[in-house]
């Protein structure tokens, strides 16, 4: 059993909407009318729960920003004399990412199965709008920082989530800044860190088109301290075939409804799934295209990224209307300004042995959703 599969049958519990009240909660660190330094609210949290090794946990694909922030975190963990373990959950699957976990040499081990987290002390959460706590360990959530939007009351000592960001890396960023010299006094490790975090800012920010002026003044800092070589390997990794593959089988069954596209693309290899976001990422490059999605079915999961260049659309909001939420109460889809994504478990269906059927019936239900969508949105009038 995969741990997904665990969270999904009850090994992992949604934090509900009207958890308790955070004992920091806002939009960048403490409690409104403190004083004090979110990095330094940070700290506390972290030295308050220093009984043991905590884990640093990335809930989604490993993406350069999460494993940058998590990176960050367990350095920061470390200048305080807290061990603290990089865990994430599903594998990396993009090949570009797993060089940058090779490149600058970032220890992180692979989380299984829910048991395993069992070892741990209390548990954190970074660049994650899926917030799921592992239930049969009785861990206790330290902190979450994260720049998406996330919908409901969180519960943990911690809070800090921005969304006027474009990248969790510029907080951590921060964060690191604030404490450098006790952060990073190993030798060689302030520019393999100064790197992750720079690449994890340019590539939420989409190459800085999305970028804020605080991630820009986060990149600033960073500059003098990035290996440029390293950098320059990441940003021109070479697409691999198996991409090629799925974007060809995007472009094959694309179908374009005004300036909307959607494409499935069938059954993806686990290993291959941020192909499909690579995919949108091109679709939506076509003339006269404002919004794309890709979907496949990825180990058990409809799995679908969504692109868009129109300034009116809500991407989280589009996909949470579409697909809504799943029996814990949390949306099927999230996201943030310009790109989505949704994962929609398929349950038993997964075993079905026909696997031509279940993707017809999937694909069906898919396009079936995308344009009731679009057909609601031409019947409200504009405002």
């Amino acid at each position: 059993m995969s741990v997904q599969e665990g969270i999904a049958m009850g090994l992992g519990a949604a934090l509900p909407p009207g958890a308790l009240v955070p004992r920091a909660s806002r939009e960048g660190g403490d409690e409104p009318g403190s004083s004090r330094k979110p990095v330094t609210a940070l700290l506390d949290a972290l030295r308050a729960h220093a009984h043991g090794r905590h884990v640093v946990v990335i809930r989604g694909y490993p993406d350069p920003d999460s494993l940058a922030s998590a990176w960050a975190h367990a350095l920061l963990s470390a200048s305080i004399g807290v061990e603290c373990d990089i865990a994430h959950l599903p594998v990396i699957s993009r090949a570009e990412n797993r060089a940058m976990v090779n490149l600058l040499e970032m220890p992180l081990i692979h989380i299984s199965t829910p048991e395993e987290l069992e070892r741990y002390a209390a548990l954190c959460l970074v660049d994650t709008n899926t917030i799921e706590l592992p239930k049969s360990s009785g861990l206790h959530c330290v902190s979450i920082v994260d720049h998406h939007s996330v919908s409901g009351k969180l519960e943990a000592d911690f809070i800090d989530i921005r969304t006027s960001v474009g990248a969790t890396s510029t907080i951590y960023t921060e964060y690191l800044w604030e404490v450098k010299d006790r952060a990073l006094d190993q030798a060689g490790l302030l520019p393999r860190v100064a790197t992750a975090l720079a690449y994890g800012i340019r590539s939420d920010t989409d190459d800085l088109l999305r970028a804020t002026a605080a991630d820009l003044r986060a990149l600033s800092d960073l500059a003098d301290h990035v290996d440029h070589d390293v950098l320059a390997v990441l940003t021109r990794y070479p697409i691999p075939a198996a991409a090629m593959t799925i974007l060809r089988r995007a472009l094959d069954a694309v179908h374009i409804e005004g300036t909307w596209a959607f494409a499935g693309v069938g059954r993806v290899r686990p290993p291959d799934r941020d192909a499909i976001g690579q995919a949108a990422d091109f679709l939506l490059r076509r003339e006269g295209l404002k919004t794309v999605i890709v979907y496949g079915l990825v180990d058990g999961t409809i799995d679908g990224s969504l692109r868009t260049t129109d300034a009116a659309l809500d991407p989280a909001v589009w996909l949470r209307s579409a697909f809504g939420v799943g029996p814990r109460g949390l949306p099927y889809g999230g996201g943030r300004r310009g790109k989505g994504g949704f994962q929609i478990p398929l349950g038993p269906l997964a075993l079905c042995p026909d696997t031509t059927a279940l993707w017809g019936v999937c694909k069906e239900m898919i396009e079936a959703t995308i344009r009731r969508q679009l057909d609601a949105a031409a019947e409200t009038p504009a405002r």
